[in-house]
């Protein structure tokens, strides 16, 4: 697992509406400052960057395929239920909703700011605001519970507890999906001696006021995601990459 760093997201610098802090970890009022900066820049969905859209739908698609497979042997009129943690501006679940109008889709933030789109979509009562997942209500399951590019800036402990704790929540079939934004290739003694060597260049970097950096989480490897997976009572568990060679996913039942 090694530390990584971030001076923009979605072509907004940090410096233009925030401090960079360098040892700590953005927190939900730095996210909530990002997307008050984003919804300032931008007014819908289709005015996000090109690339980032093609990833997520994508992405959206693969999770919607998925799905429609796990529900097939399931009672033909029965709805199928989502949670979404960690959905930011909701692109992802934009496109569920357009390929599946029917689906009872459940959506995560920490903050507020960032439901601005989509709360035009989803019903209130479906969407949880707060750090799951004691923000998240024990008496719902779900078919699928999915993090997308979000694992990242949940330190492990916290992370094998919620993974844990959503566990519980599947329904019967039910499966957990992990899709990596930043998986770790490997993990060599002569790889992590080069990352310390730029983390301290970029350290000076940061505090010559040069380039400014926020610290925004880890990467893990493989292997790493396994264990997480193993350790939060998972038996079935499948990983792997999307058709496009990159994105790396984990799922667990």
């Amino acid at each position: 697992m090694r530390r990584f760093y971030q001076e923009s997201w979605q072509g907004i610098p940090f410096t233009a509406f925030s401090h960079a802090s360098f040892f700590r970890l953005a927190e939900p009022r730095f996210y909530a400052a990002f997307y008050e900066e984003l919804f300032r820049r931008y007014q819908s969905w289709d005015e996000l960057p090109v690339d980032w859209r093609t990833r997520k739908r994508h992405n959206a698609c693969w999770l919607s395929g998925r799905l429609a497979a796990n529900i097939a042997a399931k009672p033909p009129d029965r709805q199928a239920s989502v949670l979404s943690i960690g959905s930011g501006i909701g692109y992802m679940e934009h496109i569920l909703l357009e390929k599946i109008p029917n689906l009872a889709l459940h959506v995560n933030e920490p903050s507020t700011v960032s439901m601005k789109w989509l709360r035009k979509h989803i019903p209130s009562e479906r969407i949880y605001i707060g750090l799951p997942p004691a923000c998240l209500p024990p008496d719902i399951t779900y078919d699928m519970i999915y993090l997308s590019a979000v694992d990242y800036g949940i330190p492990t402990r916290e992370l094998l507890l919620l993974l844990r704790e959503l566990r519980a929540q599947l329904d019967e079939g039910g499966e957990i999906i992990c899709i990596s934004a930043s998986l770790l290739e490997e993990d060599t003694l002569v790889g992590a001696l080069v990352n310390a060597i730029k983390i301290f260049i970029r350290g000076v970097l940061h505090y010559l006021g040069i380039r400014r950096q926020q610290f925004w989480g880890w990467r893990r490897t493989r292997e790493e995601y396994r264990r997480l997976f193993r350790q939060a009572g998972f038996t079935d568990m499948m990983d792997g990459y999307l058709d496009d060679g990159e994105t790396y996913w984990i799922g667990g039942r």
